[in-house]
């Protein structure tokens, strides 16, 4: 490691707690999705009165977005997306 690299760690909060806080930041951002989604399209189906289109429509989109932000933070956290389990037998 670099002088810069020990300046930068003495700099931040301990690196166990940013993964923590990744982690559980995984189903807040699954929640919040679909709940911004939902109260979108409610508010639009009532102002254009189209009930109930825009509401699934709206779901669906918060739920695409929530997975794509819970995927991220688990990469911020150091979670494995997307690997075979088998390869953790193996090691």
């Amino acid at each position: 490691m670099d002088n810069k690299d020990n300046e930068h760690e003495k700099d931040s909060p301990n690196p166990i707690y940013r993964q923590l806080f990744n982690a559980s930041s995984v189903g807040v951002a699954l929640v919040s999705g679909m709940l911004v989604g939902g109260v979108m399209g409610y508010f639009l189906d009532k102002w254009l009165g189209t009930s109930p289109w825009l509401l699934f429509a709206f779901l669906v989109f918060g739920f695409i977005a929530g997975v794509k932000n819970a995927i991220y933070y688990m990469k911020k956290a150091g979670i494995e997306v997307g690997k075979n389990s088998d390869n953790i037998k193996d090691k």
